[in-house]
């Protein structure tokens, strides 16, 4: 049951393979103060649960932008799996590339640091990696191309030109996450009209990402996102299927967005 809070938001957005191969961006698509917010269910034989919330704050500085991620269940749920989450990453405002990312997070009976530093002249990342900070281990990986981490993945993903992109079925994508790099494919489904929970009926940019068998999702498992047609390209919904049952992160607020954001919300 552990990452089924932040990293449901966070693992199927990284959908570029190497920075000199990254589509038409606009690097306006967010900008400093803005605030959005997921409300996240678990659906157990057909009842959908509320389960907790997580947010991500933009915080722009002269030379880079700062992502802060939090993501906490709700204390109704507690009992039943308690999270506690907080995310960092810093991104290069001239490239997009991330410089440092940190995790630290409290899942039921998992708790893990992470902390990345990357060197894309090099091509390497150095990594401190272990249940807390006090006792992570320092790694070192050559990645032999550009990497992004979970957030700046995001972010990146926020510039992309859809209406271009989704010319293509499918494309690679490239992240390091706890000392591996992985390597899975986004495919684009195309602007459709799309029934979401918290806005109803809009138009959206669909899309599915393939997910890795193993203790949360089975072999096969895809993610499906819709993404706001307009120049925020926010994420406003994802669903997935796990293991016991389904998730769904839906969108909550937005706050401070670069552009207007015209759907109506409803809680």
């Amino acid at each position: 049951m552990r990452f089924i809070i932040v990293n449901l938001l966070l693992l199927f957005f990284t959908s570029v393979i190497g920075f000199s191969q990254i589509p038409t961006l606009n690097h306006n698509a967010f900008t400093d103060g803005e605030e959005i917010t997921y409300k996240v269910y678990y659906n157990w034989k057909f009842v959908w649960v509320p389960t907790g919330e997580v947010t991500f704050f933009t915080t722009e500085t002269d030379s880079a932008y700062e992502v802060r991620v939090v993501g906490m269940s709700y204390p109704s749920y507690d009992s039943v799996f308690k999270v506690s989450d907080n995310y960092i990453t810093r991104i290069d405002k001239s490239t997009l590339k991330p410089i440092y990312f940190r995790r630290d997070i409290e899942e039921g009976s998992y708790i893990r640091y992470d902390s990345l530093k990357f060197d894309h002249d090099d091509l390497s990342v150095e990594e401190y990696f272990g249940r807390t900070k006090d006792v992570a281990k320092y790694f070192k990986f050559d990645t032999k191309e550009n990497v992004l981490d979970m957030l700046s993945a995001i972010y990146l993903m926020r510039g992309i030109d859809f209406g271009k992109k989704a010319e293509e079925t499918s494309i690679p994508f490239r992240i390091f996450f706890d000392k591996e790099l992985l390597e899975l494919d986004i495919h684009f489904r195309g602007l459709e009209t799309s029934k979401l929970k918290s806005v109803g009926k809009v138009s959206t940019w669909h899309m599915q990402a393939d997910l890795i068998g193993g203790n949360i999702f089975d072999d096969g498992d895809v993610m499906d996102i819709w993404v706001s047609n307009d120049g925020n390209n926010i994420p406003m919904q994802i669903e997935s299927p796990i293991k016991f049952g389904s998730i769904k992160a839906v969108l909550k607020s937005v706050k401070g967005s670069k552009f207007n954001f015209d759907f109506d919300i409803t809680d």
